[in-house]
């Protein structure tokens, strides 16, 4: 049995694109090369990561931080570095936070 052949522009179902996996496998070169495509083809596209090592800034030779930043050299494309327990902690602290002091510590 023959499979078609994976083209991104193809999928009309959902705007997300996860890509996960052990260490080494090509995730980031994978993805990186699917944003470039999307973007050269029109489309808006934004690639987060969150790995902690994560290596976007070296792919797209500049700064990525924590603040949405356009690819200079793809025009379409934009970039964002995350830490998931970073992020997790400030939602925690956002949705907890204004309790401090009226609830019980134990209800916290």
């Amino acid at each position: 049995m023959t499979y078609p052949r994976f083209n991104p522009m193809n999928l009309d179902l959902t705007p997300f694109l996860f890509y996960t996996g052990k260490g080494g496998v090509g995730k980031t070169s994978t993805a990186c090369a699917a944003a470039v495509n999307l973007a050269d083809s029109g489309k808006r596209v934004l690639i987060v990561s969150t790995d902690p090592a994560s290596n976007l800034q070296d792919v797209f030779e500049q700064e990525i931080q924590t603040d949405i930043t356009d690819i200079e050299k793809v025009p379409g494309l934009s970039a964002i570095n995350i830490n998931p327990e970073e992020i997790a902690e400030q939602y925690r602290e956002k949705v907890v936070g204004p309790y401090r002091g009226l609830l019980p510590e134990s209800a916290i």
